[in-house]
């Protein structure tokens, strides 16, 4: 009985790391973007019409201020390779020196932006008080 307990104990372990490994967060970023088939956008709509809680999540954000719109990140809707879930390629057109940090760091590594920063939810970074500061 003791050695079918500590083979099912042994399994329920399996299982669970098993599991744990294929979980990811909802958007979770990748090195290349996930291309997908968006519908044209009718005339008068926009893509807050659609993506209303992710919109205002933007409008609030340091991207908003500084016009970064929805198709610089994701492209135009017409495009073949629409991007759903933009790659990390895609901050580095703006944010090269993070990306460089992102992918040079020990502690960065198999991390991406959204790691950290929900993806719609931009927050700028207060960097640490030096000494000097403190």
């Amino acid at each position: 009985m003791n050695r079918f307990r500590a083979y099912l104990f042994g399994f329920a372990i399996l299982a669970f790391l098993f599991a744990a490994a294929a979980v990811q967060p909802a958007h979770a970023q990748q090195e290349k973007p996930t291309h997908i088939f968006h519908r044209l956008i009718p005339a008068g709509d926009t893509c807050a019409t659609c993506h209303t809680k992710i919109y205002d999540q933007w409008k609030a954000s340091p991207h908003a201020k500084g016009g970064v719109e929805c198709t610089v990140c994701h492209g135009e809707t017409t495009d073949k390779d629409f991007a759903g879930k933009p790659g990390l390629g895609t901050c580095d057109t703006c944010h090269g020196d993070q990306v460089a940090q992102l992918k040079t760091d020990p502690f960065m590594k198999g991390k991406t932006c959204v790691s950290c920063h929900q993806a719609h939810v931009f927050v700028e970074h207060k960097k640490a008080a030096t000494e000097e500061q403190k």
